[in-house]
Formats: C-alpha cells, sequence, structure tokens
C-alpha cells in the first residue's frame, strides 16, 4: 500500500470508536521513513507547570513530575493510559529578537484551560517546576514543514536540516518521509479536540517511538501557536533530569489580559524529595492595576 493511501487510511478512521487496532496496523504498513532525532544535552532546561486546587500546595519532587500511572486514564498527545509521560516545556538555546522568551508562558497556556478563551476571566494558582538535564536525552522531533515555521526560527531550522538529510535518500524514501512526517506533524498540531480519542494517533506514535529506545519526543506547543515546544518523555527517563527550582504564582486574567505574580519558590540542589516553598511577596495590588480593577472578585 502506497503512503498517501496509508495516509487517507489515517484519515478516515472514526477515532471516537478508539480503533487502536486500526491504527497500529496502518502504523506497520508505512515502511522505511527517515527521522530527526535531538538531543538534549546536560545544563538543558525545561519547565513542568502544574494548576493548584482547593489550597493545595506542591512541595514534592514527585509533585512536579509525571502523572502516576494509576491515574493515567485517557490518550494525550503523547501519551497513551498504557504509558504515563512527563510533559515539559521548552525554548531553543538561540533565540532570535522577538521570539518567546518565558517558559513559564508555554506552561500555562497548556494547563489553564481558561487562558483559550477570551472571554473568560478569572483567578488560578499554579506551580512551575525547573529541571535540568544530566545526562543526555534524546528526542524524536516532530517535524512541521510549514506550519508555525514564521514563529520560531528553530522549527524552520529544524526542517531545513531534516530535508537535507533527506535529500540524500531514494526518492521512494524521500517522498514517504515527507508526506508520513508531514501528516504525523498535522495530528501532533490539533487544535481543536473533541475528546482523548483525537489524540489517539500521535499518542500511539510516540508509544511506538519509546518502544525503539528513544526517550520521547519534541513538538511545537500548539497552546502557543508554535512559539515554544513541548516535550514528552518516559518516567525511567526523568532519571536523567535533576529539579532545581520550584515554584507557585497566582494567575489573573480579565478575558484577553493576563498576570502572572509570583507567590513562593525555593531553590534546590537537585536531590531533594521533599522541601518547603518560601513565600514572597504577592504584589496582588499591583498585579489587579495592570488589568485596571482592585479585587479579585472583578474576576468572578
Amino acid at each position: 500500500m502506497d503512503i498517501a493511501t496509508i495516509i487517507d487510511n489515517f484519515k478516515q478512521l472514526d477515532l471516537s470508536t478508539y480503533p487502536k487496532g486500526k491504527i497500529m496496523s496502518l502504523f506497520k504498513q508505512v515502511g522505511k521513513v527517515g527521522y530527526v532525532v535531538v538531543t538534549f544535552h546536560r545544563g538543558k532546561s525545561v519547565m513542568r507547570a502544574r494548576p493548584n486546587y482547593n489550597g493545595e500546595r506542591f512541595e514534592k519532587k514527585s509533585d512536579y513530575s509525571f502523572k502516576p500511572q494509576e491515574n493515567n486514564k485517557t490518550y494525550q498527545r503523547a501519551s497513551t493510559p498504557n504509558e504515563t509521560m512527563f510533559y515539559a516545556a521548552t525554548l531553543p538555546d538561540n533565540l532570535q529578537p522577538g521570539e518567546l522568551n518565558n517558559m513559564r508562558v508555554i506552561g500555562v497556556a497548556e494547563t489553564i484551560p481558561m487562558l483559550r478563551d477570551k472571554t473568560k476571566s478569572g483567578y488560578q494558582k499554579i506551580s512551575f517546576g525547573r529541571w535540568y538535564v544530566h545526562e543526555d536525552i534524546h528526542l524524536l522531533a516532530i517535524i512541521q514543514n510549514e506550519k508555525y515555521s514564521a514563529e520560531s526560527s528553530y522549527t524552520k531550522e529544524l526542517a531545513d536540516a531534516y530535508r537535507e538529510f533527506i535529500a540524500v535518500t531514494p526518492k521512494e524514501v524521500l517522498d514517504r518521509s515527507l508526506a508520513y512526517t508531514a501528516f504525523l506533524a498535522e495530528e501532533f498540531s490539533k487544535e481543536e479536540i473533541s475528546g482523548d480519542y483525537d489524540y489517539m494517533i500521535s499518542a500511539l506514535f510516540s508509544e511506538l517511538v519509546i518502544q525503539r529506545g528513544l526517550d520521547g519526543v519534541l513538538y511545537p506547543s500548539v497552546r502557543v501557536g508554535g512559539r515554544g515546544f513541548n516535550i514528552a518523555i518516559t518516567p525511567d527517563a526523568t532519571k536523567k533530569l535533576r529539579l532545581y527550582v520550584a515554584g507557585e504564582c497566582s494567575l489573573y486574567k480579565l478575558k484577553d489580559h493576563t498576570v502572572v505574580g509570583n507567590d513562593a519558590i525555593v531553590e534546590l540542589k537537585g536531590t531533594e524529595e521533599q522541601f518547603q516553598l518560601v513565600d514572597i511577596e504577592r504584589y496582588e495590588r499591583e498585579c489587579l492595576a495592570q488589568l485596571g480593577i482592585s479585587s479579585i472578585e472583578d474576576l468572578k
């Protein structure tokens, strides 16, 4: 079966029926394809965000890590119910002028659905953990050929490197690779999600990636329009990371305007399993003033 037919068969699947067997069967028929693997070296930082609810406070390393497998019940963009993954935001090392330079923005956009609706207002606590790579992490990069290329020079760099690499392969492999990776890029960049089943193709592909020995995947963040990146790595791969900073913030949102204020922080040595966040001056009044209001009640 040629790659165009395989892709068409993927697109015709009724994902709401959770057709895992059919998806896996189509994966097996793809054939030889070229990919790009990106390595994060020692010192590279990533950031994980997590909302706080009902006054909870996170003061354990595990609170800033992957979701426990017993709570992992759904498909997500790069994980299946069979295998929980550690999700985090990251930015390229060499940012160009005007490009997004704050990982917290990605974390907030990915974890707080309210941010995606410009008509909504509200208040939300959110915690961030900054992790640093201690041992090399190897990630399969999801290449976006056109979408997001104007938003990040790194996206264009990856796409250019991929085209240069793939150009020396036999034409059959080249054509198959370009078509298939473009299809995967579409799956990883879905914006409108009706149910967890909409993530099945990208999630099951990610599962195949880790079964072949890689630590996970790297892909553009849909929620910030491709201006930043996300990683999803296996629980075992988190042993190659160290948590050095944990913090708690308040997010104030008035329709399409958002301000994030710092509430607590702690710097770590990377070895602590438990710790205590240190409260800092919140400047809540100043944050609200930036929105032109004087009380959190105005956000309800």
